[in-house]
């Protein structure tokens, strides 16, 4: 597809970065309306946070700082909110928390699908700056919306609107700090103003970030390689993709570049051939290699160790790079198995003893989902006797048990050598009352 510029459009931010897309399908980009939310998020006593937050102390880029804020922007939510990650996930694109929520805005798998964010094996919009950033900042203007007071927004961002709602109704005034919240939710609001003020005094310098839209099917490596970004770059600031590559399909995506090669990123994207590297004159296999982020070695294996003639293709391997979520799989204690001909999502359950909705729970799959032979999926249990298609991801000292219906806090304490005080307090509980499919952290003695 070309990408002349007749077919594409640049709007530019207030703090200047861009959202580049190809015009056909501008639309998809949100907040292209111009529409811009004024509104600035009070402090609430900063200095009662129990952490302490600087500028100095900011462990994220200002780039991605400005980036958050031109989407915050863009969905109409106060760019105040981009201080959120801070206290979430340390601004880090990979977090995945003990109770099983992911990402940069700590998305627990059920809220992300409840707001159909992509979670598949090539794709975990959890992880991305873009996609989650969007929908965070939708769900809280929801929550402003809902309460008309941003501290009890962020306080049920924390810990869901329910509770938040029942603390109201059970006290005399109907305003944050004078409702009963968890204790976790008492902190958490002046953790948020402690960065939000940190933030605010930011240094305003450092590269700027812009979104670009691509088409489906693109390795990441090769538009690394044709608009002269370092691949650790692009793929550090793209990490929702957990293959390098966006997912085939009809629809495009967003993808996070340098702002100085934003425009000859968007331009290659439509222009390129996206599976494989196009050799061009003066190419070796070290110049390639250094240009996809591919060792020489691997691209010379791949290609059975014959260079391609300038104009020809030259084949990429599988990424190496371990996926972002490969945490999330240390933390619940799952193994991994490999599908094999004829396998089904019952028959695969029925290994560890457990049904196909588990399964396909476990796996952010739908019951109906088509699997194929070689295909990863994540099962927790004991591996089947003698099998060579798993290998075990189980993190030592710590089990990480998913409810289901029948347990009980009591029985499960009793199970692993516990006390039911200690699983409340590891897993910041007020009280011993369980949810299916809620996941608990368990320390056995």
């Amino acid at each position: 597809m070309s990408a002349s510029s007749s077919q594409s459009s640049v709007t530019e931010s207030t703090s200047g970065i861009a959202l580049y897309s190809e015009q056909p399908l501008f639309q998809i980009l949100h907040g292209t309306s111009g529409r811009v939310e004024a509104e600035v998020i009070p402090l609430h006593a900063p200095y009662l946070s129990d952490l302490v937050y600087t500028p100095e102390g900011c462990p994220a880029a200002d780039g991605t700082i400005r980036l958050l804020e031109a989407l915050l922007r863009s969905q109409g939510a106060p760019s105040d909110l981009a201080a959120l990650p801070w206290v979430e996930s340390s601004y880090y694109v990979g977090d995945y928390s003990r109770v099983g929520a992911a990402g940069p805005w700590q998305f627990m798998s059920g809220t992300a699908r409840h707001f159909r964010m992509n979670m598949t094996d090539e794709i975990d919009e959890r992880y991305s700056w873009t996609a989650s950033t969007r929908t965070a900042s939708d769900y809280l203007l929801y929550l402003n919306r809902l309460f008309d007071d941003w501290h009890l927004a962020l306080a049920a961002y924390n810990c869901g609107e329910g509770v938040v709602q029942r603390a109201l109704s059970d006290a005399l005034r109907k305003e944050y700090g004078m409702i009963e919240l968890p204790g976790e939710t008492d902190a958490f609001v002046p953790r948020y103003s402690a960065a939000l003020q940190a933030v605010r005094q930011l240094e305003r310098k450092g590269p700027e970030l812009s979104v670009v839209m691509v088409p489906p099917g693109l390795d990441l490596r090769l538009l690394a390689a044709e608009s002269g970004i370092d691949p650790e770059v692009l793929a550090g600031n793209n990490r929702g993709f957990l293959r390098e590559i966006t997912p085939v399909g009809q629809r495009n995506w967003e993808v996070v570049v340098p702002s100085s090669r934003a425009s000859l990123a968007f331009q290659s994207a439509w222009s390129m051939r996206r599976d494989k590297y196009v050799v061009k004159s003066g190419d070796s296999w070290a110049s390639i290699g250094q240009a996809t982020g591919v060792s020489a070695g691997d691209l010379m294996e791949a290609n059975s160790s014959s260079m391609p003639s300038p104009g020809c293709y030259m084949y990429l391997p599988e990424s190496g790079r371990v996926p972002v979520n490969s945490n999330a799989a240390v933390s619940a204690g799952f193994f991994q198995y490999t599908v094999r001909s004829g396998d089904s999502l019952g028959g695969i359950g029925v290994l560890v003893g457990v049904s196909s909705r588990e399964v396909a729970l476990w796996n952010d799959m739908s019951t109906s989902a088509i699997i194929h032979p070689g295909q990863k999926l994540l099962l927790r249990g004991t591996p089947p006797e003698g099998s060579g298609a798993v290998t075990i991801v189980r993190a030592d000292g710590e089990v990480v048990h998913i409810v289901q219906a029948g347990d009980s806090m009591w029985a499960l304490a009793v199970e692993h050598g516990v006390s039911v005080e200690q699983i409340m307090e590891l897993n910041n509980k007020d009280s011993a009352a369980l949810s299916i499919g809620e996941n608990l952290i368990i320390k056995p003695e």
